[in-house]
């Protein structure tokens, strides 16, 4: 047996001791503070066979949260396996824009979140406003299961729906709050973008036609179209995608109340109202 001081800091590998630190903490079921304060303990056979096997995914760009099938996202930490996109904190500034502009938590509001993933979003949201509800709608089956596995963060689960649908052409009527974070780097962006991302998350999760603007254009028309009532829409952007999806907006009736910019001070999230 060998222990976990000589595992983290034996060399031989080009994985930093940060990242085994995070392996080794799946693998043993140990908190990274555990493992600190564990460095003489040994590690069996067995433990030390699934944390090679991890190691050398790693080493072959596989992102750490699909090894672990665990990421951190607003006040939780979600299931995420390759089927969805690993969430990202620059999305958590969709969730911090709605609790802005809705600053009265205990209100009753109908969210619906277009292209749901992994359900991180709309389920954290459903979490801020415990007398609200929500649908998420998303086209593809296997991200439905993750979603409803994550779903169990809910204390009240009814308070939310997954639904398998095109969420170009849904029925958006019912809603109050709109949010999404679709597809929007441009195809060809594809090759310049990091390996672990490009080889591993899902590519219909990624990348859109248009030059990345293709799913806000499908999304803002399909608002349009089913406008029944004042509606606010909140939108997550690329680099550079501002300009194009704002007139999208305006030609489509909605009304930009402020834009959000990201740690990097690149603009971020859009948000909109059609009376």
């Amino acid at each position: 047996m060998t222990t976990i001081d000589k595992i983290l800091y034996s060399g031989g590998n080009s994985i930093s001791v940060s990242e085994k630190k995070l392996l080794l903490s799946h693998v043993l079921g140990l908190s990274n503070e555990e493992i600190n304060l564990s460095n003489n303990k040994k590690v069996g056979e067995k433990d030390l066979k699934n944390f090679e096997q991890l190691i050398n995914r790693r080493k072959n760009s596989e992102p750490i949260a699909y090894l672990t099938n665990v990421k951190s996202f607003w006040k939780n930490d979600f299931y995420v396996d390759q089927s969805v996109l690993i969430p990202r904190s620059d999305s958590e500034l969709l969730v911090e824009s709605v609790i802005e502009c809705f600053s009265d938590q205990t209100k009753t509001y109908n969210f619906l979140d277009l292209g749901s993933g992994s359900g991180c979003i709309i389920i954290s949201l459903l979490n801020e406003y415990l007398s609200s509800f929500g649908t998420g709608v998303e086209i593809d089956g296997e991200a439905i299961k993750i979603s409803e596995k994550n779903k169990e963060f809910l204390l009240n689960k009814d308070r939310l729906k997954f639904l398998e649908r095109d969420f170009t052409n849904f029925d958006t009527s019912l809603f109050d709050i709109v949010i999404s974070n679709p597809p929007y780097i441009p195809f060809k962006e594809k090759n310049n973008i990091m390996k672990d991302v490009r080889n591993f998350e899902p590519s219909k999760a990624l990348f859109a036609d248009e030059n990345g603007i293709y799913f806000y254009r499908r999304i803002i028309e399909n608002l349009d179209k089913w406008m029944k009532r004042k509606q606010f829409l909140f939108l997550e952007i690329g680099i550079n995608q501002l300009d194009g999806v704002v007139k999208i907006l305006k030609n489509n009736n909605f009304n930009v109340i402020s834009i959000k910019n990201d740690i990097s001070n690149i603009p971020r999230c859009i948000i909109a109202e059609r009376s």
